[in-house]
């Protein structure tokens, strides 16, 4: 099984990731975004993206990593990845799909006053501020789709914790 957590950029998906293992501990992670750093060199000669995302590629070899990592692990795999894109989120909900993957998804919402008090208080990756609030428009402007393809969770005011412990409640009852 694959459990992804999407949100907004900076909205709180690792630190609520950390406390799912807690409570997950067979669980593993895999964090796509680093797919994308490593077919950057590559592809960055190639086409010109403003997101690794819009590389077909990227998708790809996401969804076969998943397929592959879930299988060998045999346990659930957590992964923290904003998709702000409708037709990617449906390629790679797809190709899991067809590889007989089960996905269970959770969008980690939050007002944009408390998303923007996450990306200020971030000491962690400070360096992606700018890029945080660059991209906010995009995640808000999902949220339709997302409300329809995925189970939000407002976090707005809830800890990574209690966030973790309703991520963690929902497998349960699956």
């Amino acid at each position: 099984m694959i459990v992804w957590l999407n949100g907004p950029f900076g909205g709180g998906k690792t630190t609520t990731m950390g406390e799912l293992l807690a409570l997950l501990p067979d669980a593993v992670t895999f964090d796509t975004e680093q797919i994308g750093y490593a077919i950057a060199p590559t592809l960055k000669g190639v086409t010109r993206v403003r997101d690794f995302q819009d590389w077909a590629p990227w998708r790809e070899i996401a969804v076969a990593s998943l397929v592959s990592l879930e299988r060998f692990a045999r346990r659930v795999v957590v992964v923290p990845q904003t998709i702000v894109v409708e037709q990617y989120w449906d390629e790679i909900v797809s190709g899991l799909a067809d590889a007989r993957v089960i996905v269970k998804a959770f969008t980690l919402d939050c007002d944009p006053v408390e998303h923007e008090r996450r990306i200020a208080a971030d000491v962690v990756e400070a360096h992606a501020a700018g890029w945080r609030r660059e991209r906010a428009d995009d995640f808000y402007a999902a949220r339709s789709w997302l409300g329809v393809k995925t189970d939000i969770i407002d976090t707005t005011a809830l800890p990574p914790v209690e966030v973790a412990t309703k991520i963690a409640a929902e497998l349960d009852r699956s």
